[in-house]
């Protein structure tokens, strides 16, 4: 897909992970859209796509919610990346396609959690409180299972559109 396909896309799902996914909330949580589409392009096309999805999801992301800026940047470029290495290699189990979706669901939003907590102001009631334990059992381990059933639903659909996109490194080629 090439960058100018590329961002407006990602800049669609960005909006209706703001607006419209919250609405849809399971357990007390939703599902996290660029997340999925960041690993499942990993997935499909390797670390560098993976983690170019992730750079403009992030930012995307970041531009729509309150957090600090690059609070969800880094944290989706490196998913991407870690989730390219697995190309072609993950689709041969069902319980490592979900394995990998769980765990890409944690890494990042443990390493949200901590661009968020390491951002915090020192001006009194600005800060960014992170109650770890909390969001752990409540958040990240819902999320997590959440993420994992409708990331194959994801998976399945961008592997579906993979071969109709051609394969580019959209601007990439020297790294």
């Amino acid at each position: 897909m090439t960058i100018y396909l590329l961002v407006p896309f990602l800049v669609v799902v960005g909006l209706l992970q703001s607006t419209l996914i919250p609405r849809f909330a399971i357990w007390g949580v939703f599902p996290d859209l660029p997340l999925l589409l960041v690993v499942s392009w990993g997935l499909l096309r390797g670390s560098r796509q993976g983690l170019l999805w992730g750079f403009v999801a992030g930012l995307v992301v970041d531009l729509f919610s309150g957090a600090p800026f690059g609070a969800a940047t880094v944290p989706l470029m490196v998913v991407g990346f870690m989730a390219g290495l697995g190309e072609n290699v993950v689709f041969r189990n069902l319980l490592l396609l979900l394995l990998t979706i769980f765990l890409a669901t944690v890494v990042y939003d443990l390493f949200f959690l901590f661009m968020v907590q390491i951002s915090a102001s020192p001006l009194p009631g600005t800060v960014h409180a992170v109650e770890w334990s909390g969001d752990l059992v409540r958040v990240i381990g819902p999320s997590a299972i959440l993420n994992a059933v409708l990331g194959l639903l994801i998976l399945g659909a961008m592997r579906a559109l993979a071969p109709s996109l051609r394969r580019q490194d959209a601007g990439l080629a020297g790294l």
